[in-house]
């Protein structure tokens, strides 16, 4: 219904038509809240993923750290076992206390190029003593210890590189999870009062066709 007042039109809404405009309301505030939610639903969930990936290569790569951390400290106890059977076969005893020293020596240290200083050493006394099958079966024991250790020390770098790259999908996650809630919760209060409404409206049809 038109109503004129002073040569301005007023235009009069039934009740229906209320809820009409209500219900297109909600409609329009769903559609925005979901293009937003969907977009920001995705990198909430890429950053989610990515965190979780993160965990599990962590995990792998400490139970890796503590295999070659044991691989190499058996192989060094080996050699030191190997050396003592060497005096039987005629080698001087202080040659292989000197080299069972070394062999303690390089286990202990965390260096690289000192460990293979050592081991240099080592591999020079077993060179200058006689030939032994045993003496040729102690080289290959302390190389796979020193190439254990490169790829530790490896390891923990790429541990720390993994680390941060953990922290920046954490810290991403953390910003985007509050605008995140927020419009879950109001896609959901959209959700239920056009329910009400829609329902509300379907009532009054029936009312109004009896």
């Amino acid at each position: 219904m038109n109503a004129e007042g002073d040569g301005v039109g007023v235009t009069l809404i039934g009740r229906e038509g209320l809820i009409d405009a209500v219900i297109l309301k909600h409609n329009k505030m769903l559609e925005k809240y979901n293009f937003e939610f969907e977009e920001l639903d995705l990198r909430f969930s890429s950053h989610s993923q990515e965190i979780e990936n993160s965990k599990k290569r962590h995990e792998e790569m400490l139970e890796r750290i503590d295999v070659l951390k044991e691989k190499r400290h058996q192989l060094y106890h080996q050699a030191e076992t190997m050396m003592e059977k060497l005096v039987e076969s005629g080698m001087e005893p202080k040659e292989v206390d000197a080299v069972c020293d070394n062999l303690a020596k390089a286990k202990s240290l965390s260096s690289i190029d000192e460990e293979k200083t050592v081991i240099e050493s080592i591999l020079s006394v077993l060179a200058a003593a006689e030939h032994s099958e045993i003496k040729t079966s102690i080289k290959p024991k302390i190389e796979e210890a020193l190439a254990s250790h490169e790829e530790l020390i490896s390891i923990s770098g790429l541990e720390k590189s993994l680390t941060d790259d953990q922290k920046l999908h954490e810290d991403e996650l953390s910003k985007a999870r509050p605008r995140h809630t927020w419009l879950e919760k109001r896609i959901q209060s959209h959700k239920e009062a056009l329910n009400y409404w829609a329902d509300l409206k379907s009532k009054e049809k029936e009312v109004t066709t009896e």
